[in-house]
């Protein structure tokens, strides 16, 4: 995953408060209770040292924010200096709210909420009509883009072009008007495709995922074949045909993103430990350590389990610096300490490594580790 949406968050010469919230509307009182939980960090912050106007601005970003609007999410907000920094929805609740108030920003919960998600396209379709969505790679209200399609049906055609019941079509018996029907309903899913190819472009998609009527879905294939889109197209159940066929379809396509996301986790997994074999990579927080400080980090790893964690060394002169200790910094006067896991994100961040969650058999890790842009 690129990091390169987290920069803003580093924007900011002071300490950064960090705020991670449930925000779900499953009740009627929802608003209540997140004004409550907000009161409670709110206070926590201020323990801390939180400046007031720093405390405002993120209060007016909970207080107004998109997760507040809809469904079980959670809200990430950053600010410094009585600045916003950032605001994002997160996918699901945070499993605990936290704050922290530090010299860097506690990204690690939005780096991997973030990492869980994907976008993608969605298409609902018949041989003639078809409906198609696009979602960014972030929780919001709705999907960004809402498209349709209306193509030609049989009744449509000139009653001369038809051949009607009792009458023969070619030598062979067969009737004429089922090869005009297939010819129709191959340029619908033209147009189709087209707006398929829009909505991939409009939010990135990683993969396309359809449900509907199998032959129209079969010449949809046809025209998003691996010379127009290398992404993977996904079959589901549900489509059109009223409210259950497309509330299925929404259900299946979710399973289907999980799915997705955790083939891709295994498989950058798979390749972590491959690497690690050929000397390309390397496992435990301190063998990491150097390699990010010398830019040596391709792809970040780390686990969501932050139990036990680590306070490492920082450098305020030098953001891709981190240590064990102040004295392997460049100027251990201008050292701080804070979450290991804070600072490897930043050290990444700012030497244009990417991410990956740390996975064991499944489950968050506790652990750390990176493939590297060159053998050891």
């Amino acid at each position: 995953m690129d990091l390169g949406f987290l920069r803003p968050l580093y924007e900011s010469d002071g300490p950064v408060a960090s705020v991670h919230l449930d925000t779900s509307r499953d009740t009627t009182d929802a608003d209540k209770k997140i004004d409550l939980r907000w009161r409670h960090l709110r206070e926590e912050l201020a323990a801390l040292g939180t400046d007031e106007a720093t405390l405002d601005v993120l209060e007016e970003a909970i207080g107004e924010g998109n997760s507040r609007a809809y469904g079980d999410h959670g809200q990430a907000a950053y600010a410094s200096q009585g600045r916003l920094l950032g605001e994002y929805t997160l996918t699901s609740p945070p499993a605990q709210d936290r704050a922290s108030f530090l010299p860097v920003p506690d990204a690690l919960p939005l780096a991997i909420d973030r990492g869980r998600q994907r976008p993608y396209v969605l298409v609902a379709l018949d041989r003639v009509k078809a409906k198609v969505y696009a979602y960014a790679g972030h929780p919001t209200e709705g999907p960004v883009l809402e498209s349709e399609n209306v193509g030609e049906n049989m009744q449509n055609l000139d009653g001369a072009t038809r051949i009607f019941p009792g009458q023969r079509g070619d030598a062979g018996g067969r009737r004429a008007d089922t090869g005009t029907a297939q010819d129709m309903w191959r340029e619908n899913a033209v147009g189709v495709a087209e707006l398929v190819r829009d909505a991939v472009a409009k939010v990135r998609a990683q993969a396309i995922i359809v449900g509907g009527d199998d032959e129209a879905i079969a010449y949809l294939r046809d025209n998003l074949g691996p010379r127009r889109l290398s992404i993977p197209i996904k079959v589901v159940a549900g489509g059109r045909g009223g409210t259950d066929a497309e509330e299925r379809l929404q259900e299946s396509a979710e399973e289907c993103l999980r799915e997705l996301v955790q083939q891709e986790q295994e498989q950058a997994i798979d390749e972590y430990h491959r690497k690690l074999a050929h000397d390309q990579a390397v496992r435990g927080t301190r063998p990491t350590l150097p390699m990010l400080s010398e830019g040596r980090v391709d792809t970040l790893l780390l686990g969501a389990n932050r139990q036990d964690e680590p306070q490492l060394w920082g450098s305020a002169t030098s953001p891709v610096l981190v240590h064990t200790s102040a004295r392997g910094l460049d100027d251990p006067d201008s050292g701080f300490q804070a979450p290991a896991s804070a600072l490897m994100l930043r050290s990444a961040v700012m030497g244009d490594a990417r991410f990956s969650e740390l996975l064991e058999e499944g489950e968050p890790s506790g652990e750390a580790g990176a493939t590297l842009r060159f053998p050891k």
